[in-house]
């Protein structure tokens, strides 16, 4: 591997252990001194399962229909994912609307680009702390300051591309 190219450029490097995701969120919520309440990991773990990114609507029916901490309504559910986005745990793709695990749960919150097929609708997680200082360079450089980043590629995956 190119020794520029932090390795969460590389898909490989992803999360695929939902269960394993979580264990990981635990230890960083205790070495953090946050409480990872039931209904939070419960909420942590469909998003994880899920693979790709989750609709709110989708989460809030599986959360209804589901074997978790029981039956949890609406505003329970979003202040779940507002401690989980808060805390750096999971991802809100604006363009979509839709929230996808973080692949670094021991590191604190950041800003990443993503990569989202309109194929497939998978969302690849790119740490490239290149761009995102390039971007907040070219802010600062105009005047502006920056509070947060966010920036979605749409387009087409290679798996998508070879089918």
């Amino acid at each position: 591997m190119n020794e520029d190219v932090h390795a969460c450029t590389d898909p490989k490097h992803h999360v695929h252990d939902a269960k394993g995701f979580v264990a990981a969120v635990e230890r960083a919520c205790t070495s953090r001194g946050l409480r990872l309440t039931p209904i939070r990991a419960y909420v942590l773990s469909l998003v994880a399962h899920a693979g790709k990114p989750l609709k709110a609507y989708d989460l809030l029916e599986m959360v209804r229909t589901g074997d978790g901490p029981g039956a949890a309504a609406p505003p329970t559910v979003y202040r779940a994912l507002d401690f989980l986005l808060e805390n750096g745990f999971i991802h809100k793709l604006e363009s979509i609307n839709a929230f996808v695990a973080c692949h670094h749960p021991s590191s604190s919150r950041h800003s990443v680009p993503f990569l989202i097929c309109d194929t497939c609708q998978s969302a690849t997680e790119l740490e490239d702390a290149e761009i995102v200082d390039l971007l907040d360079a070219r802010a600062r450089g105009l005047g502006f300051a920056p509070r947060a980043q966010i920036l979605e590629v749409h387009g087409t995956c290679a798996q998508c591309l070879a089918a």
